[in-house]
């Protein structure tokens, strides 16, 4: 009788929360899922990835139904199962933010798809993809308001304070570096940089491997152009890894944008945030080199069998 009663009470809770959940439009934890689950058929351009695509690419700038889906730390499960939620056979354009190393690390166990486990029981897809990487609790299956732990808080402050208008964002978040934050940048460059081990052999982490396969499957199915990039850094010096990664994008033929070293020949410091992210106005000028890419080989992305060496710069 009790263990029924808590039941009850856990189910209670849980429709309650989803019930708040659902009136929340703003903020990353919660807020920028929803709105994308909302409006996800809307958009004919989306960028998908981690805050090296969030901070870097005003979607507006390319396309007026563009949407930035990068969210701070998140990889290739996060990103990958929000593809995969694109059911329809609208055409859509899907940028996917790769970092070289982050496929290759054999250490990478999905984690970050944790993130999305407020919707483990509202959501059969979200559901079956962490259930296969392992991330789920198994106590979730029967006490389901455990979806919301660590999310309550964010999502009770967005309820009731929301701090803009979702109508409005379209899910570009720019870093705008004070005089105090750039000062500390240049401090940091003048120490000498480690001496990397430069690899020269690598195996494709099985996690991102799944992925590939799955969402390069997935979009050819469904009408969707899938292309990868990878954003600037302030100094990569071991490209190994990227020549690697643009062999296993190359054996499936999918588009693979390396811009690692875009802005190698006028690397101002005020373009920069820190040594993996752009300002404002790097990122400025990133999204004009995507927009050119996307305007340069527009008839070339809208072909499936597109080599990716014809997507080359």
């Amino acid at each position: 009788m009790t263990l029924v009663i808590s039941f009850l009470i856990d189910k209670l809770i849980f429709v309650t929360l989803n019930k708040i959940s659902d009136k929340v439009y703003t903020g990353q934890k919660v807020g920028k899922l929803n709105q994308y689950l909302l409006q996800k058929d809307d958009f004919d351009f989306i960028v998908f990835g981690s805050s090296r695509a969030n901070h870097n690419i005003d979607p507006k700038k390319i396309s007026n139904k563009g949407f930035n889906m990068g969210i701070d730390g998140q990889k290739l499960a996060y990103s990958g199962t929000l593809i995969k939620l694109l059911q329809n056979k609208k055409e859509q354009t899907l940028l996917l933010h790769i970092d070289p190393e982050n496929a290759f690390n054999e250490a990478y166990l999905g984690n970050d798809i944790k993130a999305l486990l407020l919707k483990y029981n509202r959501n059969n897809i979200v559901k079956t993809e962490i259930d296969n990487l392992k991330q789920n609790n198994i106590l979730q299956k029967y006490y389901w308001s455990l979806s919301y732990n660590g999310s309550v808080i964010a999502i009770l402050k967005n309820y009731f304070k929301p701090n803009y208008d979702y109508r409005s964002y379209f899910g570009y978040d720019p870093i705008h570096v004070s005089e105090t934050q750039r000062e500390i940048f240049q401090n940091i460059l003048q120490k000498n940089d480690t001496v990397l081990n430069c690899k020269y052999e690598f195996k494709l982490n099985k996690i991102y491997k799944d992925y590939i396969d799955e969402l390069n499957t997935f979009c050819k199915a469904n009408n969707k152009h899938l292309i990868i990039f990878t954003s600037p850094k302030f100094s990569d010096k071991c490209k190994n890894d990227n020549k690697a990664l643009s062999q296993v994008l190359d054996t499936r033929n999918i588009p693979y944008f390396d811009l690692t070293d875009f802005f190698n020949n006028d690397n101002a410091v005020e373009y920069w945030k820190d040594k993996e992210h752009l300002s404002s106005k790097g990122a400025e000028l990133f999204t004009e080199k995507i927009k050119g890419l996307f305007h340069e080989n527009y008839a070339l992305l809208r072909t499936k069998n597109t080599s990716l060496k014809d997507l080359r710069q």
